[in-house]
């Protein structure tokens, strides 16, 4: 199985080395990251200026990184069509320091960048941990862990799935893990509260959204996470409202009729 590895938080996160290093149990590695953080930028790629690729020292042995000057989704396509020289069969992202839960996934570097594979049908994995501040130690090892028995069952054939699966994990001792959940996504998030001094923003930070604790529905990626279970979630990217074309049909038949 040849796997492409990348993140949103830079070639240097430890999260990412991690993650690599497992799937070198699964099968042939190639490691292909932003050279910067770039969390954030969503499904975002470069199309107006150049596009450094670097190959840079691997502390894994025989395992080939390269650092690229754009956004997860470049990572992805240029690993894809120009540094891996076989077919890819796995797409695996993170992992992230922070969760990646609720309507932020559409900002989120670390699953977006897994859309350009599963536009293609390949299997593809995001996976997040979830902390609670950014002080706390961060324990990296099981949620590789997790992704490793997942690619494994991937490899196996036992889990043929079309969707992207968004992996949260607690950063919590595993003994303190209650189990792994299939969840749907929660209709909410975080909310970035942003500091504006003059006409400059000079930071922000993400808050739950005040409308968490009334919408924190049992059986979604929040709900598990903040219960001290690991959430998988199958994501699938289709954008048209099918329910809605039917009912359109007559308006827009009426208009057509009255416009040409």
């Amino acid at each position: 199985m040849n796997i492409l590895v990348t993140n949103d938080d830079g070639i240097d996160s430890k999260g990412l080395w991690a993650l690599a290093q497992a799937m070198t149990r699964v099968g042939n590695v190639l490691i292909v990251a932003p050279d910067k953080e770039q969390s954030g930028v969503g499904a975002s790629f470069t199309l107006h200026s150049g596009i450094n690729i670097a190959e840079v020292t691997s502390t894994l042995p025989g395992i080939c990184a390269y650092a690229i000057s754009g956004t997860p989704s470049d990572c992805v396509l240029i690993g894809m069509r120009h540094l891996f020289h076989e077919n890819i069969d796995l797409i695996v992202s993170g992992i992230n320091r922070g969760p990646n839960i609720g309507v932020d996934i559409h900002s989120s570097g670390t699953v977006m960048a897994t859309l350009p594979s599963h536009r293609l049908g390949i299997p593809s994995i995001a996976v997040s941990l979830y902390t609670k501040t950014r002080e706390e130690e961060l324990n990296f090892d099981f949620a590789a862990e997790v992704v490793e028995n997942l690619a494994l069952e991937i490899k196996k054939g036992n889990l043929k799935t079309d969707a992207v699966l968004n992996v949260n994990v607690p950063n919590i001792p595993r003994k303190k893990i209650k189990g792994i959940l299939t969840t749907r996504t929660a209709d909410t998030g975080y909310v970035k509260l942003f500091k504006v001094q003059g006409n400059k923003m000079v930071n922000y930070h993400l808050e739950l959204d005040e409308l968490f604790n009334d919408r924190l529905e049992e059986g979604t990626d929040i709900w598990a996470i903040h219960n001290d279970y690991v959430s998988i979630t199958p994501l699938h990217f289709e954008v048209t409202h099918h329910d809605v074309i039917r009912s359109m049909e007559p308006c827009i038949q009426k208009m057509g009729k009255k416009l040409l």
